[in-house]
């Protein structure tokens, strides 16, 4: 009796570790299983197919063996899109989509440097302008500064026959040194009795430069 009594707890104790081995066994196909559907629901999802809306076409497919019910359901195949065909399309569309960016770029490009070149030139142009301007400035800034010794030389000669009398400057207006345009302007601005007796004293010494002032002078009063 206590040899019978002492297998009995190791008979239970083989049968419960072969049941766990059975548990875990079945846990594990179990486990291998659903990851086996897991991993072929990616995959056909990949290929864009979805098992949530097949059984749908499960029940129609099944509905097309019952003679009455068969035209209240049409069974379609699933269309399966090749991804990768899907994805050459959109790398097609993106292509061409940078393809005509890269155009409008370069049109604008083109357009940058045509506005680059006109402004290059009109820069020319206004540097050329420029110069011409400074020049015209030159000239008249000489202009300005020859003008204003010639109205110094008229006020110096002026204030000189003012104090002297003609027979003293005769000498020395009839020299070559003094102008006749000089010694037209400059009588202008005397007096005209003052002005006549410079000349009838011009006209002892030089009769021919004073026949010129006084023709000079005909000449401005005319004008």
């Amino acid at each position: 009796m206590r040899k019978k009594d002492e297998k009995k707890p190791h008979k239970n104790k083989r049968k419960k570790f072969v049941q766990l081995i059975l548990i875990a066994l079945v846990v594990i196909i179990l486990l291998l299983g659903f990851g086996y559907i897991y991993f072929e629901y990616n995959r056909i999802s990949y290929y864009n197919l979805n098992f949530q809306e097949s059984w749908r076409g499960y029940l129609a497919y099944l509905i097309d063996f019952v003679p009455g019910l068969r035209n209240l359901s049409k069974y379609e195949y699933l269309e399966v899109t090749d991804p990768l065909f899907l994805e050459k399309e959109v790398l097609e569309i993106r292509f061409k989509s940078i393809t005509d960016e890269r155009q409008e770029l370069e049109k604008q490009k083109e357009d940058l440097e045509k506005l680059l070149a006109q402004i290059s030139v009109e820069s020319e142009q206004l540097m050329k302008q420029k110069a011409e301007l400074e020049k015209l400035n030159q000239e008249y800034q000489q202009k300005i500064a020859e003008y204003n010794d010639y109205q110094n030389r008229i006020n110096t000669l002026s204030n000189w026959l003012a104090r002297s009398t003609p027979q003293q400057i005769a000498n020395a207006l009839s020299r070559e040194e003094v102008s006749i345009e000089l010694l037209v302007d400059t009588l202008a601005t005397l007096e005209a009795k003052s002005a006549a007796e410079i000349l009838q004293a011009l006209a002892i010494v030089n009769p021919q430069k004073a026949a010129e002032v006084i023709a000079k002078m005909g000449e401005k009063r005319s004008e």
